[in-house]
């Protein structure tokens, strides 16, 4: 059961590398409607769930819901992605707004580790540094 689980979680984090990319890409593009429907369809692809209900709800309740630190940190890594592209537009309240779901993500992500995960301490400085 271990090696299924880790089997899982690879292909989810090649799955969210790939995304990233692909939503970056949009956005250096200025095609910035195009990479934000790249972040919904990552989200049913990745959680199973929409987008608009993960970063609706509290982190705690998320990070209920999705169950497992990398989960949680893919999800944080998906709302920062978006808050770039909110700045891009010129939305610096939501992308503010969004900064500070991706850091109470990587919070309770970093509760539910027994050990400290460097990545998501890096995330965390760097998000902090943002807002």
């Amino acid at each position: 059961m271990s090696g299924f689980r880790e089997d899982y979680i690879e292909r989810t984090i090649r799955q969210l590398v790939e995304a990233l990319a692909a939503i970056v890409k949009a956005g250096k593009a200025q095609k910035t409607d195009e990479a934000l429907e790249l972040i919904q369809q990552t989200s049913l692809s990745l959680f199973g769930m929409e987008y608009r209900m993960l970063i609706t709800i509290d982190a705690g309740s998320v990070a209920g819901l999705l169950g497992h630190p990398e989960k949680i940190k893919a999800l944080a890594k998906l709302v920062s992605a978006e808050a770039e592209l909110l700045q891009q537009r010129g939305d610096s309240e939501g992308a503010e707004h969004r900064l500070g779901h991706a850091l109470a993500l990587l919070q309770e992500a970093r509760r539910m580790r027994s050990t400290p995960d460097p990545e998501t301490e890096e995330l965390v400085r760097g998000l902090q540094d943002r807002l």
